[in-house]
């Protein structure tokens, strides 16, 4: 949590990079939703071939 106080004030003092790890945190959380709902949607995928396999 130190590392994170001390580089918010430095954030803040910036416009610039606080957009910039904004974005970044933004792509980060929408490739993390993008990667879970493709994992869900593979274990559906593995029920419904293992169902119809046999």
């Amino acid at each position: 949590m130190c590392v994170l106080t001390s580089s918010w004030s430095a954030l803040m003092a910036d416009p610039r990079a606080l957009m910039e790890t904004l974005i970044i945190v933004g792509f980060v959380a929408f490739a993390t939703v993008g990667f879970l709902a493709g994992l869900r949607e593979m274990a559906s995928d593995l029920r419904r071939f293992r169902r119809a396999k046999v």
